[in-house]
């Protein structure tokens, strides 16, 4: 009777001394909004990259970023980055002071973004989550950004169809004479 009672006594204890009143932490994310990326990447070159993000309420105060990156399942010239922007908050506080308060904000995602000299694939996809489908799908804002600089023959191109126009204006010019 005396191991019971001391039993007792003990789980009462445990009991009361777990009741704690110090601030619980959650983690949750926040909406990806904006990006700040190049037009396209040089192996060679480093790029700070900016992200736009809007916290869920004034409760949530952002934590970080985190992602993952991998190549694309369906094309293996795409090199996929998924980034989230993560915030932290306390579920016990019920009012927070969101008059005054700007909940878009943007930081920094990477300061010196540079691809390995060793890159090989044609495309970086960063997929930003913007949010979760009713259905509890993640919901991705997608951009593409082509690795090495846009192709002279396209400027090459562009050229000689400005000229072929010229010459084609000359020769019109020519014959209502």
């Amino acid at each position: 009777m005396k191991k019971l009672s001391l039993l007792l006594i003990l789980a009462l204890t445990l009991v009361s001394c777990n009741d704690d009143d110090g601030e619980n932490i959650d983690f949750g994310f926040a909406e990806i909004t904006g990006e700040d990326l190049p037009e396209y990447f040089e192996l060679t070159e480093e790029y700070e990259i900016n992200v736009t993000y809007e916290l869920p309420d004034a409760c949530h105060t952002f934590y970080g970023f985190t992602g993952s990156n991998f190549e694309d399942e369906d094309d293996e010239t795409i090199y996929v980055y998924e980034i989230v922007a993560n915030t932290s908050y306390n579920p016990n506080e019920t009012e927070c002071e969101e008059e005054d308060t700007d909940l878009s904000e943007t930081k920094t995602l990477d300061e010196d973004f540079k691809l390995p000299a060793a890159f090989s694939y044609e495309t970086v996809r960063f997929k930003f989550l913007t949010g979760v489908s009713s259905s509890n799908e993640a919901e991705f804002m997608t951009v593409d950004v082509p690795v090495g600089a846009p192709d002279d023959e396209d400027e090459d191109e562009d050229e000689d169809e400005d000229s072929g126009d010229d010459t084609d204006d000359d020769s019109s010019d020519e014959s209502s004479n």
